[in-house]
């Protein structure tokens, strides 16, 4: 059994409260129609604050970076540079802010294998490859990337972190998640367009895995993974995804997500509950990908849990809006950091593109 010994965040410098993006949008937009529903989004969203490598949205800050009100469309190329001088930063602080907790450095803890996720930039060589330059991490060591999955990605990225602790009980595996998805903003006047510059930021995370046996020198609390259950519900495809235009990266998230997820997700846990051997109401914690507020809600709903029972999916939404990839490993973070008892259990559960169900079962271990 692998178990995850560290989590670390980090986001961007430009944080900005939601009453002030929704003002930027108003001038970016510059229409009447799409403002009054930007009102009723942004009023709903359960969201505080958002961050950004750009500081565009922050009309407290004159700087301007990338967009120009709403006579500014960069392109792709120009919006993929701002990933490349980015991306690879804030990666290196989440990765150390996941080994200070663990009370060591990168020379120290001798990475073995590097798994490097995003959905918002693409480019080669990449994110591994600079990581293992700017890190100095051995020429030799393992290293991939999942790309273009979208909000959740971090599990099968855990996925490959478990099977290789698995077989390899030397193995020191670091995930990488990284997305910047506010480079995509677009002034289009689109339900899908107008909901993902309501609740899409900027964030990174890194997750240390590790073998039980390495675990267990680490001498701290750790977090099982038990096991984990994918499902490909293909009549919910069209529902989201990306396509790449000339201009961005752009956000297909259509309005029946939430309903489309609660009709599904008593079903999904049952079924994550067959496979691993697990009843609803031995679930102690629950890390829900917050991909929207109306899709916690619905979740809430559905699987009759409270406020308390999705306290950390709300609690990230509200601070950070949703990150794609790593937001997941930042509900997670709050989890682990969070009081507990020996051998409760976690449930997570993501959304991806296809419409794609990702779950993970883990426990506390001492």
């Amino acid at each position: 059994m692998s178990k995850i010994i560290a989590i670390g965040t980090a986001v961007p410098k430009y944080g900005t409260r939601q009453s002030t993006i929704l003002d930027f949008m108003h001038v970016a937009y510059n229409d009447d129609t799409a403002s009054r529903k930007l009102n009723v989004l942004f009023r709903h969203s359960g969201i505080n604050t958002r961050y950004s490598v750009v500081s565009d949205f922050n009309n407290n800050n004159p700087e301007q970076t990338l967009f120009n009100g709403n006579k500014c469309a960069p392109n792709v190329e120009k919006r993929l540079n701002i990933f490349k001088e980015h991306a690879v930063l804030l990666a290196i602080e989440a990765i150390h802010n996941s080994l200070k907790k663990i009370k060591t450095t990168i020379a120290e803890f001798e990475i073995t294998h590097l798994i490097t996720v995003s959905c918002t930039g693409l480019y080669a060589p990449g994110l591994d490859t600079e990581l293992i330059e700017q890190l100095n991490l051995p020429k030799d060591i393992f290293h991939t990337s999942i790309n273009f999955l979208g909000c959740n990605a971090a599990f099968p990225a855990l996925k490959l972190g478990d099977m290789i602790a698995k077989t390899d009980e030397n193995a020191k595996v670091l995930i990488v998640c990284v997305e910047l998805c506010t480079l995509h903003f677009q002034p289009k006047n689109n339900h899908d367009n107008l909901l993902s510059n309501t609740i899409f930021g900027d964030g990174a995370a890194a997750v240390i895995v590790v073998s039980d046996t390495a675990a267990k020198q680490n001498n701290q609390p750790v977090i099982a993974i038990n096991g984990f259950y994918s499902l490909l519900l293909s009549k919910g495809k069209n529902l989201m995804g990306w396509n790449i235009t000339p201009v961005n990266f752009e956000m297909v998230l259509d309005a029946r997500v939430p309903e489309f997820i609660g009709d599904e997700v008593n079903d999904i846990v049952l079924k994550v509950g067959e496979k691993l051997n697990i009843t609803p109401s031995a679930i102690d914690k629950w890390a829900i990908h917050p991909g929207g507020k109306q899709i916690l809600d619905t979740i809430k709903k559905q699987l009759q849990l409270n406020d308390t029972d999705l306290q950390y999916s709300y609690k990230v939404l509200a601070e950070y809006g949703n990150m794609s990839s790593p937001t997941i490993l930042f509900v997670l973070n709050e989890i682990m950091q969070a009081e507990h008892q020996p051998n409760e259990t976690i449930f997570s559960i993501g959304f991806g593109p296809g419409l794609s169900i990702e779950t993970a079962v883990l426990t506390y271990a001492e």
